[in-house]
């Protein structure tokens, strides 16, 4: 099922080569949910398209209170701050996802519809959909079959413990890229009633309702605003146009899934589940440090550590978030090198 974004080929369309598709997928059949559910997801790809037939296709997940749009960023038709604009010059096609209750998805009722279990079936079944569309062809206009021979998963926060989950339960991606990832959490801004489930996956999950209850009194609490916003929209030296383009792309947050992220080990076990390699990213002002990087998935096979100087939790709008984009796309051309170039 399939969505045209208003202008796909105009004032949203093509920038610096590369085109924009907006697609919704039905992924009801794939949940334990009653109702309908959609999952929005938008589609970059090069000019070239050719050459993104060589390439993996990157699933780009987004963090808390952030919609698919923050790994696309715009402002004024200005795409300086969109990773998957640099990524397309580079011959990789992108999709954005937005998570199920988030951005332009479905809202699904009950307290328990957006656990991280829920959301990453969601998103799994959403890739699946579009790869699907991509390798058959005729997805869109002039647009060629798209072999995606393989996928990379990349996530920002909240949306990398939600790439971990779904690289956990199914294992679609050939290697992951996770910008602020750590299972220790986030301990200095937990409750006491929060911090008594520190390393108690099974207990937190079983008390996650309640607990959002009281931190946030809803399971969709809308984004950040003003004084103390930083955490979620910290720019830090980064130009004040750089927040306009984040608060273009905010949304609700998922709480239950965010709430974990801060959670110290809760999402361990998901993480000790990924057999994949692993590039980790982090600001040198961000909310925590890639310290315990290679401890955190000991079934990888590799694990890249990678801090960005003058960054802090939102790279894609960092001052040096080119050298961070440049240094992924080449992490990934030797991880899941062109068979082309192989041979």
């Amino acid at each position: 099922m399939i969505e045209p974004r208003p202008g796909a080929d105009g004032p949203l369309g093509p920038r610096g080569g590369a085109r924009r598709f907006a697609w919704r997928f039905d992924v009801s059949a794939d949940l334990d949910l009653p109702g309908a559910h959609e999952i929005a997801v938008d589609l970059v790809v090069p000019g070239d398209a050719l050459a993104a037939a060589r390439r993996p296709v990157l699933c780009c997940l987004p963090g808390g209170s952030l919609s698919r749009r923050y790994h696309d960023l715009e402002l004024d038709g200005d795409r300086r701050y969109s990773f998957a604009e640099f990524m397309a010059a580079r011959g990789f096609a992108t999709l954005a996802i937005d998570h199920l209750g988030t951005g332009a998805s479905s809202r699904p009722a009950g307290d328990a519809a957006l656990d991280p279990d829920r959301v990453a079936a969601a998103n799994q079944a959403a890739l699946a959909r579009a790869l699907a569309r991509l390798r058959a062809g005729g997805a869109e206009r002039d647009l060629p079959p798209l072999a995606a021979r393989a996928t990379i998963g990349v996530g920002h926060s909240m949306g990398s413990c939600l790439t971990v989950v779904q690289q956990a339960r199914f294992a679609p991606h050939a290697a992951l890229v996770l910008f602020s990832f750590t299972t220790q959490g986030l301990p200095h801004f937990l409750t006491d009633a929060e911090k008594r489930f520190t390393g108690d996956p099974d207990g937190v999950r079983a008390h996650l309702a309640a607990l959002v209850q009281a931190r946030f009194g809803t399971f969709a609490p809308g984004p950040p605003r003003g004084e103390g916003s930083e955490a979620a929209y910290g720019v830090g030296t980064a130009p004040p146009e750089s927040r306009r383009a984040l608060r273009a792309a905010a949304t609700n947050l998922a709480a239950g899934p965010g709430l974990l992220a801060m959670i110290p080990g809760a999402y361990a076990r998901e993480a000790a589940a990924v057999h994949a390699p692993v590039f980790l990213a982090v600001g040198d002002h961000d909310l925590h440090g890639p310290e315990h990087a290679s401890a955190e998935f000991p079934a990888a096979p590799e694990v890249v550590a990678y801090t960005l100087p003058d960054a802090w939790h939102c790279h894609h709008v960092a001052n040096t978030r080119e050298r961070l984009w440049a240094r992924v796309a080449g992490w990934i051309g030797e991880v899941a090198p062109d068979p082309a170039a192989t041979g």
